[in-house]
């Protein structure tokens, strides 16, 4: 009696759970998000829902996650491995103080890395004063306080620079004279810790797109449209963009383990990336 109590209590569980998995998922839908394969990766997905033990996702990127200890892994959402994960320990010790455009790593030791290979150098080789960006890497990840920096804009140098005080900073940079290292030009506040209620954890800027983001450890903003129904009718409307709080996406953060603005992975494994 026992036995079939349990089973009956098992089977309403497992219903329930799969009713609110699928609200999550029409949710995340809504927002904007198309519904994509399943993501094994056992070390970044909580057993049940009390657990804490499962490690937490600083950054994801198209080839890497890394971290809250800055421990890089690769990841393969497209097929899994031979571990039959999407996600496996990169070849590295490297541990992650700060990244550049997802591509460049700034270690531990302060030295700056390849992420991904680049010009035919392999992925994690240290890079030297021979790379023709080495000075500019340097100009903007030296400083102690610096967690992440974003090309704004490459023709004109412009920098978006988020560090530990919470802020993202707008850095412009110039070479004044030919074979002389860069410098900053200019630099001022872009997304402030007071427009946004706490400190912000991450962010990502892609111009006008809802790809660009910024998070704080309770909240999801995003570069929404705010004439949607005319610019998505008539050819002769623009699209009018405006950072706003994502309040969809807010409501399920509790389920998002991993989110970089384009792809989104929830603690039921499920994939999403971005419809447009």
């Amino acid at each position: 009696m026992k036995k079939s109590i349990y089973s009956i209590l098992l089977v309403f569980i497992i219903v329930l759970c799969s009713a609110c998995n699928g609200s999550v998922t029409r949710g995340i839908r809504h927002a904007g998000y198309n519904l994509d394969k399943k993501f094994a990766c056992s070390r970044f997905i909580p057993k049940k829902k009390d657990d804490v033990s499962y490690e937490k996702v600083r950054y994801i990127t198209g080839t890497h996650i890394i971290n809250t200890d800055g421990k890089i892994y690769e990841i393969s959402l497209g097929q899994v491995y031979e571990n039959k994960e999407n996600c496996k320990e990169a070849p590295t010790d490297i541990k992650v103080k700060a990244i550049f455009d997802n591509k460049i790593i700034k270690g531990m030791d302060n030295k700056y890395y390849y992420l991904v290979s680049q010009n035919n150098i392999d992925s994690y080789r240290e890079v030297t004063p021979l790379d023709n960006s080495y000075y500019l890497y340097d100009l903007l990840l030296k400083d102690k306080d610096v967690v992440k920096v974003i090309t704004a804009n490459s023709s004109n140098g412009t920098y978006y620079i988020l560090k530990t005080d919470g802020n993202v900073y707008e850095n412009v940079i110039m070479t004044k004279e030919r074979n002389r290292p860069p410098e900053i030009v200019s630099s001022k506040t872009v997304f402030d810790v007071s427009e946004f209620g706490s400190e912000i954890i991450d962010f990502n800027y892609v111009g006008n797109s809802s790809a660009t983001y910024v998070r704080t450890e309770d909240k999801i903003f995003r570069m929404l449209i705010t004439n949607k129904d005319k610019c998505s009718k008539y050819a002769d409307v623009n699209c009018n963009y405006q950072m706003q709080e994502d309040t969809q996406l807010g409501e399920y953060l509790d389920k998002i383990i991993a989110f970089n603005g384009s792809t989104i992975i929830t603690d039921y494994n499920q994939i999403f990336n971005l419809s447009n």
